[in-house]
């Protein structure tokens, strides 16, 4: 054998001895709270019941890998009330409550253990989900181009001006790969390694994105962010409430698209963990500020 081939099978046996051992950067996540709300079951899910309290998250996710570190949502920000005053419609107000515990800037100067965010990365434009932006003005907000414009025309009580309408805002318009990540038919590999992965998915806003990570114990999570309220919604496979399907999802169809192609990944892979934005049986509760 000459000199080159045993050079070319020495590489090939490494690079099939490091595929199977998985990749070793570090991933790791960071669970932050910043209120929580109260509703019924029947608001979260068709053929819920009224009578079962449905505890509501208002949250964000630190992911670290490697040297870089993301914000996926912002949960709300620091000026949530100042926000809520100035822009939700009273008639929302009876619907859409919170009770603060905490805005990531004010978690991240408290416990600087914490990894510090580099850019932000949004499920969607709400308001639960985008009123910590203001908070955060040196870091780039990524959007897709359909959310970017959808935040940009949509108004209050979904969009508020006051969070995503304030000038010097650093959004990132960026685009998905045409490649299929288990089941879905747009992905974006953040790091080209499959540990962080975006996938779109619409539906509850025309450019909602799910995330999915890969932790370095070897935990899955994906995040759908409000495509989906109530985890149930996944193995009943079930819409949300009839009414507030009718207020909040912009192509209801394409939510039950997005459940079955949750369902099958779930069935594919029993152990990963699909963990809706707002639903308090999945966060890890006792990291409440």
């Amino acid at each position: 054998m000459s000199a080159f081939k045993y050079l070319y099978f020495v590489m090939i046996f490494f690079a099939i001895l490091n595929a199977q051992s998985g990749d070793t950067t570090d991933v790791d996540l960071h669970f932050l709270i910043t209120g929580v709300g109260e509703t019924r079951e029947m608001f979260t899910i068709e053929g819920g019941s009224f009578s079962t309290p449905f505890t509501l998250v208002y949250g964000a996710v630190l992911v670290k890998h490697g040297d870089d570190v993301i914000l996926f949502d912002t949960g709300l920000g620091k000026h949530i009330d100042r926000q809520y005053a100035q822009d939700m419609p009273f008639w929302a107000r009876g619907f859409l409550n919170y009770q603060k515990k905490g805005s990531v800037i004010e978690q991240l100067t408290a416990d600087t253990t914490l990894p510090r965010p580099r850019r932000i990365f949004l499920s969607h434009s709400h308001w639960d989900h985008a009123g910590g932006i203001p908070d955060f003005p040196q870091l780039e907000v990524w959007v897709p181009e359909e959310e970017y414009r959808y935040a940009h025309t949509e108004g209050p009580p979904a969009v508020l001006p006051s969070q995503v309408g304030i000038p010097g805002i650093r959004w990132h318009k960026y685009t998905f790969d045409s490649l299929y990540f288990n089941g879905f038919r747009r992905s974006k590999d953040l790091y080209g390694d499959g540990r962080v992965v975006l996938v779109f998915m619409g539906g509850h806003s025309p450019g909602s994105v799910g995330l999915y990570v890969h932790t370095g114990d070897n935990t899955r999570y994906f995040f759908p962010g409000d495509v989906v309220w109530n985890r149930d919604q996944i193995s009943r496979r079930k819409g949300k409430f009839w009414l507030s399907r009718r207020v909040t999802d912009v192509a209801p169809q394409k939510i039950m698209e997005m459940i079955d192609i949750m369902r099958r990944w779930q069935k594919n892979d029993p152990d990963l963990r699909i963990i809706p934005a707002h639903d308090a049986r999945y966060w890890p509760m006792e990291n409440i500020p």
